[in-house]
């Protein structure tokens, strides 16, 4: 028996290779070295776009997946440049800017804009998947009903028009034919209309208003329209299927098993905030009446609509939160974090399973039918928007996302590596640009790796 066993095991040990190196698949293993000293090239492009007034600071993270596969992945850059505050708002009297600075800090807390439709929205979603809750393929009238399919307008009297519903695919790929977005001030003027506004809040309204009203301006499938409309229906199906807020759905199944300590939605109505008074956070705009946004999420919709709790905007994190997400994601859907208490702090860890791999690999590929759009599941792959992370990687071998704030997350699955750059462009006029220092950014840190 003990021979049989010996001349069997051989053939086991390749039989595993084999298997392994399949189940690895688009997470293999990263090899390789980085060339540290060429960062200086990445250090001057920052430092000129702050001289010339892009942006007044920010954040670069470069993270590289673990070599086992499942850790937390190496930073192998985290530095911080120009400041997270310039001003504390306008003066009442003089309308002057107030002339508040305070230096940008590596561990500084960004209003990640859109970046929240991927790790917040779409985590989340993919948690429903998981479930069992949903198929990609349904009909988003299963779970909104009265949610209005795509009609054509017929050419000739008598004509029965064509009709086709608008699924959940449709929605994570800006493929559904909704407009791009409101506009508050004038949707504020006409919500009434979907309810008594003191029994219905203005999130329920705006559900109402998508699933009636809503122009379908194009044959779902047919045209990708970035729409933050799209993932506000997303965070509708989310809400109701888990019945509760989607911040709280958010917290408990995604950044709280991560562990997340700066990650989180500030939901204006609550009474407690979820950051400290000193928390590191990045201001935005300073509005028409001369507050300043801190803490409270830019995006109009997300804000005055949805309070701050929306699936298009209003999650906040900082680049150290990121790249843990940014680790899950390119192992697979695993990562090995710290135990709590002594233990943690002698290196014990435990592996947490978020999501499955083939879920993973779904949501970061185009669906074959949508591949002209170049958009994956809640994910940025090949679409016009992705021009902004540079021109040295192949097509489809990046997942990203950028947000009007001037963040952005970017996952390299064949390279093993992350790239996540915050800056604070809106502040304190909305009136900077980060793309051409994003592109150049990620050039240079392509260029850094030694394969």
């Amino acid at each position: 028996m003990k021979r049989t066993l010996n001349l069997l095991l051989p053939i086991v040990v390749v039989a595993c290779f084999v298997v392994t190196a399949l189940h690895c698949g688009m997470f293999r293993k990263s090899e390789g070295s980085f060339k540290v000293e060429r960062m200086a090239l990445a250090d001057s492009v920052i430092n000129g776009a702050i001289a010339d007034d892009d942006f007044p600071g920010a954040v670069l993270c470069v993270v590289k997946r673990a070599d086992d596969g499942e850790s937390m992945g190496e930073i192998l850059y985290l530095k911080a440049y120009g400041n997270r505050q310039v001003c504390s708002g306008r003066d009442a009297v003089s309308g002057e800017m107030i002339p508040d600075t305070i230096p940008m800090t590596p561990d500084a807390i960004f209003d990640l804009a859109s970046v929240s439709k991927c790790v917040g929205t779409t985590l989340s979603f993919m948690r429903v998947v998981e479930n069992g809750w949903v198929r990609l393929s349904d009909n988003v009238s299963r779970y909104i009903p009265g949610f209005k399919a795509w009609e054509s307008t017929p050419e000739k009297k008598g004509e029965r028009p064509e009709r086709e519903n608008i699924t959940i695919t449709h929605l994570l790929t800006h493929t559904s034919g909704l407009p791009a977005s409101i506009h508050p001030p004038y949707w504020m003027k006409r919500y009434e209309q979907y309810g008594d506004p003191m029994t219905m809040n203005l999130r329920d309204s705006l559900t109402t208003y998508l699933a009636h009203d809503a122009a379908r301006m194009s044959r779902p499938g047919e045209v990708m329209r970035y729409s933050c409309l799209n993932f506000i229906t997303v965070q509708a199906i989310i809400e109701r299927l888990s019945q509760q807020r989607m911040d709280k759905f958010a917290h408990a199944e995604v950044f709280g098993p991560l562990g997340l300590k700066n990650t989180w939605y500030n939901a204006i109505d609550d009474e407690q905030r979820p950051f400290a008074a000193d928390a590191p956070i990045v201001p935005t705009e300073v509005l028409a009446d001369g507050k300043l946004l801190y803490g409270e999420v830019h995006d109009p919709t997300a804000r005055v609509v949805n309070r701050g709790v929306s699936g298009n905007a209003g999650l906040f994190s900082s680049a150290e939160d990121l790249a843990v997400v940014a680790s899950m994601l390119l192992n697979g859907g695993v990562i090995r974090l710290p135990e709590d208490g002594l233990a943690g702090k002698l290196g014990a860890t435990r592996r947490v399973r978020l999501f499955s791999e083939s879920t993973v690999k779904t949501f970061f590929r185009v669906p074959e039918e949508f591949a002209q759009h170049g958009r994956a599941l809640g994910w940025d792959v090949a679409s016009a928007y992705s021009g902004s992370f540079g021109e040295l990687y192949t097509p489809y071998s990046i997942a990203n996302h950028t947000g009007y704030t001037g963040t952005s997350m970017a996952m390299y699955p064949d390279e093993g590596i992350a790239i996540i750059f915050l800056a604070n462009r809106v502040h304190p006029y909305d009136d900077g640009g980060v793309s051409r220092a994003r592109a150049t950014v990620t050039n240079i840190v392509f260029s850094a790796l030694d394969e």
